[in-house]
């Protein structure tokens, strides 16, 4: 009965034959072509097909035939045989009963999100034609025997189980979308059992969803990506320092003006900084999953949400000198630091898109494009310093500083751009997108946590500054000079944990907790050997250290007894750095918020003052009320890190992915309008996809 039916249909016109309703073949479909649509339907009203005259640039987004049907191209195909039999390809591939639709994936860099409804559409179809009779199937004439499937050069039963089916397309899928050989794209997909195959046209990134990851191979990744970013963090924190030694010598006015608008600058800077960390988690785990567009989405988000909150920042650095006024009462301090705020309003905006577009390059594996731009601005910035300030013809005095730091920041900027358009970086970059300015709840609940972080920390440092200077300028200066100290070597494991966020947000991307658990493993381990570096280096250079900042006797004297408590502070320090950035890559900053908020303020620096005042131990007791600090919160951030539940991680991620995706669902990006804006009939598979 099957054969006579099979016989039947196959004498029926192709479109007949092909298109519309089951009957329990994929391909043998009666054609809904004459149903009139509902033109309310959102996919019927988004739908529009480019002008019949219009230059062949079809895609599988444009597809004007329904996805089962018989499709040839004379630029893509050899032979067809429309009653049923073989369809070639100019490659040499030779697949029975073959649909293959032309693409030029090169135009749709986001493959994955792009052919959902191909697999989806064939996941129903090949669910239903699974329930056929299996009489009907074993004597199906289309039927052949010997196909192969050429995942892993094994070969392959025609007849599969569907969820293995279902498992072995998608893995095909991103095998293939990672393998991305440099020509143009043929989508085949048979009626049943054969996997798509696709072939795109974009550079070769790294296979997260394959990547065979031991301890030893994740610890020479992070030392690769470590090493770049770390001279990067050293050499931006080299700027304000240059600074200050220009106008130093203009006078202690103009050095004390310097001293606290760098302090402003820094603090309000950070708050910037603490947003671009969300994309810590966003872009690498958009990133791993496959989602290259969405990276620069999430750049562009994240850029437009940080303008909007610098607005107020702006306005409080204008009018600096008011509020300045209400905290110190010398009115030539204020007024110097006020000229110097206003002008660094103009270089705050660039300073911000160089930190987002950081990470936007790091998510992508590139961490050495910082270095190459700063090892150009870095020699720059003390050039343009000292002949602004004390160049005879050009010099401006005191004011030339912050002109100079202007300049510097935005020629920072320029030179990344530069690089990411003629280097690298620019494959997960899809346009400007007005996506930027939605889903900024989600963003500010993983940016107000890495604010909170960092804040927490930097302020610790300038509260001790302030109590110290209760005790007498030898405290102060001493305190000052190790605070310095301290805010470089901390760069070191800052870096390292930048490079593990990314690395472990890269792996819950692509869904491989084993993976992101590894990397987890090793940034922690990492973090002993920095701490041990660090502590090494400020014992065992402690009066080289102090002779740099100081001649005087009791301050050099301080600064060395000072140094190894410090040293041994920083040990927890590098753990808690580390283990706070581990945190940002597995999404779970808001908890690294709260352990950094509630023990910094209600335990370490409380701490710190009664053992400095009331058991008289000065700096002593202001360092180990603080080092207590960096030990909870590190052994705590730590814990949560090796431990977490990866359940939960993974179904965050899911979730912000999914909500990023609900809004493409009805988005013309997936439909090219481009041509006309003059709606026409909706195609078979317009309908079929609304059905």
């Amino acid at each position: 009965m099957a054969n006579i039916l099979s016989k039947g249909l196959a004498q029926l016109h192709p479109k007949l034959r092909t298109n519309g309703m089951g009957i329990g073949n994929n391909h043998r479909r009666i054609s809904l072509g004459f149903l009139q649509p509902s033109k309310r339907n959102p996919l019927v009203r988004k739908y529009n097909r480019r002008r019949r005259n219009a230059p062949d640039q079809q895609s599988f987004r444009s597809l004007g035939e329904d996805f089962g049907s018989t499709i040839a191209r004379e630029d893509h195909l050899d032979v067809v045989d429309e009653e049923g039999g073989e369809l070639e390809l100019e490659d040499g591939g030779e697949l029975s009963r073959t649909v293959s639709l032309p693409s030029r994936v090169s135009e749709t860099p986001d493959v994955h999100s792009e052919v959902d409804w191909i697999l989806e559409e064939h996941e129903r179809r090949y669910s239903s034609a699974q329930h056929s009779d299996d009489e009907d199937i074993q004597h199906d004439q289309y039927e052949f025997q010997d196909r192969r499937y050429s995942y892993g050069e094994q070969e392959q039963p025609d007849l599969l189980e569907y969820g293995d089916f279902m498992r072995r397309v998608r893995r095909q899928l991103d095998q293939d979308v990672n393998r991305r050989q440099p020509r143009p794209s043929f989508v085949s997909v048979t009626s049943r059992g054969s996997v798509p195959n696709i072939y795109a046209s974009t550079k070769d990134k790294e296979d997260y969803k394959h990547e065979v990851v031991t301890f030893k191979s994740e610890a020479k990744v992070l030392a690769s990506y470590s090493i770049p970013l770390i001279l990067t963090f050293l050499l931006e924190q080299m700027f304000p320092l240059i600074c200050s030694l220009t106008v130093g010598h203009l006078g202690k006015n103009e050095l004390a003006a310097v001293s606290l608008a760098s302090m402003t600058t820094n603090i309000t800077l950070a708050v910037f900084e603490g947003i671009s960390t969300s994309l810590d988690t966003l872009c690498p785990q958009a990133f791993g999953a496959g989602n290259y567009k969405g990276v620069g989405i999430h750049l562009q988000r994240c850029i437009a949400f940080s303008m909007v909150v610098f607005m107020p920042f702006a306005l409080i650095w204008y009018y600096s000198e008011y509020f300045l006024g209400f905290i110190v009462q010398d009115q030539i301090l204020t007024h110097l630091t006020a000229k110097f705020l206003r002008i660094a309003i103009l270089g705050a905006p660039a300073y911000i898109v160089f930190e987002n577009l950081k990470r936007f390059l790091q998510a992508q594996g590139i961490f050495d494009a910082g270095i190459y731009v700063l090892l150009v601005c870095a020699p720059l910035n003390v050039l343009t310093s000292y002949t602004l300030v004390w160049n005879s013809k050009i010099g401006m005095g005191y004011i030339g500083a912050p002109i100079a730091m202007v300049l510097n920041f935005w020629l920072m900027l320029i030179l990344l751009l530069l690089y990411i358009l003629y280097v690298d970086g620019l494959q997960c970059w899809g346009g400007f997108s007005k996506k930027a300015f939605t889903h900024w709840k989600a963003l500010s609940e993983l940016a107000v946590p890495g604010i909170i972080m960092l804040e927490a920390e930097d302020l610790s440092y300038e509260i001790l500054t302030l109590f110290s200077s209760y005790f007498g300028i030898s405290y102060l200066a001493a305190q000052s000079a190790v605070s310095t100290t301290v805010t470089l070597t901390y760069m070191i494991p800052f870096a390292v944990g930048i490079s593990s966020s990314t690395r472990i947000a890269n792996f819950v991307g692509a869904r491989r907790p084993e993976c992101a658990k590894i990397a987890s493993e090793v940034s922690i381990s990492c973090s002993f050997f920095v701490g041990l570096f660090n502590c090494s280096v400020l014992i065992g250079c402690r009066n080289l250290i102090a002779n740099i900042y100081s001649k005087d006797a009791e301050v050099v004297h301080l600064i060395t007894e000072l140094m190894p408590l410090v040293g041994v502070a920083e040990i927890f320090d590098s753990l808690n750095a580390i283990a706070g950035s581990c945190l940002r890559g597995q999404g779970m900053q808001s908890i690294g918020g709260i352990v950094n908020l509630v023990v910094y303020y209600l335990l370490a620096i409380p701490l710190g003052m009664v053992l400095g005042w009331t058991f008289d131990m000065k700096l002593f007791g202001l360092w180990i009320g603080i080092g207590t600090g960096m030990f909870l919160i590190g052994t705590i951030e730590g814990y949560l890190v090796l431990f977490p539940n990866w359940n939960r991680i993974l179904e965050r991620a899911e979730m912000r992915k999914e909500a990023e995706e609900a809004d493409d669902d009805l988005s013309d990006e997936y439909f090219s309008s481009s041509d006309s804006d003059d709606e026409e009939e909706p195609t078979e598979r317009t309908l079929l996809l609304h059905r």
